[in-house]
């Protein structure tokens, strides 16, 4: 059934759940009065069901996982007069220069989210939602590393660890600066990392749509492990999907 999510609901100001799909779509009939009673309703499951129940996708999200090898940790560091990676300490004072850098590179890394995507979003619920989540990242103290050349911040990842492994939250390079290595030399940053505390993998999130990332993730030698098909149903909206 339909899970009310309190914190979406509070950020965007309207009610807010989620109708995870995991294996049919049962009791359409109580879905869909209970449906009535949210705004917006995050569809998520294998493609087929999702498609099966006649929501319009916004998106597919797709997790990797990568295995750190011996040869994640001795990579040449190439430029490393030109690129400085530093950890960031991103829940203390930064410049007024940090903090505007720092504020486009997270809305940067998603500019292909589904918040993004969604034409019907018009409500700053992309913005609210990643800025929300980069005050969280700093408030939960999750580790931040930066690349810089000279004192100009080009790029950004964010990890912590979860169950088990790493994970990557938020990563981006500046438009201008994308195929220039930063983007390698910040990923094998964090592999470094977590492999000193003591873990062996690393996961994260992307949308399939966004080719850039999908090679980027696929030649660092991740491997997908799941697709989830995303779909926003809208239940008062006349177009909204007469599922049964």
């Amino acid at each position: 059934m339909i899970q009310f999510l309190p914190f979406d609901t509070a950020l965007f100001g309207y009610r807010v759940g989620k109708l995870q799909l995991d294996k049919a779509i049962a009791k359409m009939e109580a879905i869909k009065d209970q449906a009535s009673t949210f705004d917006l309703i995050y569809v998520m499951g294998k493609p087929g069901l999702v498609k099966m129940g006649g929501w319009s996708p916004i998106s597919t999200r797709v997790d990797w996982v990568k295995i750190i090898q011996k040869t994640d940790l001795d990579s040449p560091d190439e430029n490393q007069d030109i690129i400085q990676l530093s950890e960031q300490e991103a829940s203390g004072a930064l410049s007024l220069t940090d903090q505007e850098q720092l504020r486009e590179l997270v809305l940067s890394s998603g500019q292909w989210s589904r918040f993004r995507q969604d034409p019907l979003l018009a409500n700053q619920e992309y913005e609210k939602l990643y800025s929300t989540w980069w005050e969280t990242i700093k408030a939960q103290k999750h580790r931040v590393i930066v690349g810089r050349k000279g004192g100009d911040l080009l790029g950004f990842i964010t990890f912590r660890l979860l169950r088990g492994r790493g994970y990557v939250d938020l990563f981006a390079v500046r438009g201008s600066e994308q195929g220039k290595g930063i983007g390698r030399k910040l990923m094998n940053r964090v592999l470094q990392e977590v492999h000193a505390l003591g873990f062996a993998q690393i996961g994260l999130s992307t949308q399939k749509a966004n080719n850039r990332a999908m090679n980027f993730y696929k030649s660092a030698g991740f491997q997908p492990v799941k697709e989830t098909l995303i779909a926003h149903w809208r239940p008062g909206l006349k177009n909204s999907p007469d599922i049964h």
